[in-house]
């Protein structure tokens, strides 16, 4: 302290003056770091927010590319089926003209064969002018082609298949027989292709998927699922989901097995015949056969191993025979 007061005044001030002038420099220096730092951090939170609104957007466009690959299937198909329709109407009128000659020829009596002409000109004429009641079985004709030209007077679009008519109206499809019988009115969103192995046609209805049995063209199970996946013929039990839980149907009589109640179902295990399901993050095993749980949800992992099932809960491990039954308990 002595050596800075035998230090000149104007010295000692032009000191104090470079120490501050070095202070303030030092201080923006600091500042500078604090605002870089700032920016980075800021920039690094951007990029951030950007990354997480671009994985947004990628989800909607696969969401979008999947729903209008949906719509252009089906658009295709019910192309392919516009593109198969019949038009009979030429072939009705040479039937009915063919048919008259037939019936002038066998008939000896000219009152008979008045009576016939006046029949068959009475048929066309209602043909012609459209009256909806006239089918081919009024004439004792079996010819679809006759029932498929009815129905489309009373309809926007029909189709025929080996097993019934697709018909259309107000931009909903219904079912008929193939005697012209109108089975379901118009008020399914999409008609599938019959499935003749089940023995049933998907349709949909609000977003949610049923099924029509092909033998007695009824419903059989209404429009309540978000999904039905294909037969597994392992277990002979088709997959379905509703309101994100996954329940089976049995493809041998299309009864729910279980309704949609799992998180997750597992593939089918043909040696235990069992199912691997999920309830609120936590595994057991359900029978198709039994139609139950045979292991409750209980367990943390659960895995087939060597014939026999390891399962873990609270950190413990323990194994369970194939048939479910305690083998080694927790420990």
């Amino acid at each position: 302290m002595s050596k800075f007061l035998n230090i000149p005044k104007e010295q000692f001030e032009s000191m104090r003056a470079a120490a501050e002038t070095e202070a303030q420099a030092i201080l923006k220096v600091r500042n500078a770091v604090i605002y870089e730092a700032n920016e980075a951090k800021r920039k690094a939170e951007d990029n951030a927010k950007e990354k997480l609104e671009l994985e947004r957007i990628n989800a909607e466009a696969r969401k979008a590319e999947a729903e209008l690959k949906l719509k252009q299937m089906e658009a295709e198909e019910k192309t392919q089926k516009l593109k198969k329709r019949k038009r009979v109407g030429c072939i009705s009128v040479i039937i009915l003209i063919i048919a008259y000659f037939w019936i002038s020829s066998s008939i000896k009596s000219c009152q008979e064969e008045r009576e016939a002409q006046q029949y068959l000109s009475s048929y066309a004429e209602e043909r012609m002018t459209g009256n909806d009641e006239i089918n081919s079985e009024e004439i004792g004709i079996d010819d679809n082609s006759s029932v498929e030209e009815m129905l489309e007077k009373r309809f926007d679009y029909v189709s025929e298949s080996a097993h019934y008519f697709e018909i259309k109206k107000g931009g909903k499809f219904g079912i008929a027989d193939l005697k012209g019988n109108v089975k379901i009115k118009p008020k399914y969103d999409y008609i599938s292709s019959a499935d003749e192995e089940l023995g049933i046609v998907e349709v949909r209805k609000g977003g949610k998927y049923g099924m029509v049995s092909l033998k007695s063209l009824a419903e059989i199970i209404r429009p309540k699922y978000d999904y039905i996946s294909s037969v597994s013929e392992e277990s002979k039990t088709i997959e379905v989901r509703a309101n994100s839980k996954y329940g089976l149907l049995s493809s041998v009589d299309l009864t729910e097995i279980i309704e949609p109640t799992y998180d997750y179902i597992g593939s089918y295990n043909e040696e235990t015949g069992l199912f691997e399901v999920r309830k609120n993050s936590k595994y057991g095993l359900f029978s198709p056969k039994l139609k139950k749980e045979v292991v409750s949800c209980i367990f943390s992992y659960i895995s087939y191993e060597g014939g026999l099932y390891q399962v873990r809960k609270d950190g413990k491990r323990g194994y369970l025979n194939a048939d479910g039954s305690i083998l080694k308990p927790l420990r």
